[in-house]
């Protein structure tokens, strides 16, 4: 396998408790291509002190990124993104909680690097026979109804974007989306997508599909504590239709060829 760094942005907000430190130490010990940028979202807890902790150990292969207040977990990433993305040749962000672990990072980074026109590697929580994939019946039913009406709407037929498992080739295509803060604080993900879609499209007609690929993980497994409520369902809704109308004039300022 080629010996690509992988640049990994890790959103904490609060997360002093829950954070586990010993899997984030014991992925950096047999994972010597991967790279953490912790970003502290504003973090009223001791996240910080924990943070650091890490970074002592790891002084060469972590970083903290500390935000001076609470920013939401869209721009934190994308805060994250523009650090990661002049590090190296792969970058990505992963949810604090490790509800998908560090070991999936493996196959992600595996597809990526054995085909070159795959740009984007998302992870995906499909639940079938060989794999562990743990999810509360209501999370799965909300997901799967926002999937379909995220596709109707947008024209974009993704299986699982707001899966927190996501690796990106750093190129134009990925400088460009993160170029602008984004609209949504929820569903920040199927914006990204979104943007891509407008600059393939509008740039060389290739399609979205072309350079984004949904993999199966091989384990997932809620966590308690999760930030997301029932009633975010109905804000991510309100955000999709926020995208829609956005398209258009976000399209017309991005400079893509600038990128």
């Amino acid at each position: 396998m080629a010996a690509d760094r992988v640049q990994l942005v890790v959103p904490c907000f609060n997360e002093a408790r829950r954070l586990d430190v010993g899997a984030f130490t014991s992925a950096l010990g047999t994972m010597p291509w991967l790279d953490i940028c912790f970003v502290d979202d504003g973090s009223t807890d001791a996240t910080d002190d924990v943070l650091r902790g890490i970074q002592s150990t790891w002084p060469s292969r972590t970083f903290v990124l500390k935000l001076p207040r609470n920013v939401g977990k869209a721009e934190a990433v994308r805060q994250g993104l523009l650090r990661a993305s002049t590090k190296g040749a792969i970058c990505g962000f992963w949810d604090a909680d490790l509800a998908a672990p560090l070991e999936e990072l493996d196959a992600l980074r595996g597809i990526m690097e054995a085909d070159a026109h795959i740009e984007w590697v998302w992870g995906i929580r499909l639940r079938a026979l060989g794999r562990r994939v743990e999810r509360r019946l209501s999370r799965h039913y909300l997901g799967r109804i926002f999937a379909t009406v995220a596709s109707a709407t947008l024209g974009l037929h993704s299986y699982d974007t707001q899966c927190g498992a996501k690796l990106f080739r750093v190129s134009p295509l990925l400088r460009a989306v993160i170029a602008e803060p984004f609209v949504s604080r929820w569903i920040f993900d199927i914006e990204m997508l979104a943007r891509a879609d407008m600059l393939l499209w509008g740039t060389s007609g290739s399609e979205v599909e072309r350079v984004v690929y949904e993999q199966p993980l091989r384990s997932w497994q809620h966590r308690a504590g999760s930030k997301v409520r029932s009633v975010d369902f109905l804000r991510a809704l309100v955000e999709l239709a926020q995208i829609r109308s956005d398209r258009a004039r976000w399209r017309r300022r991005v400079d893509f060829a600038a990128g």
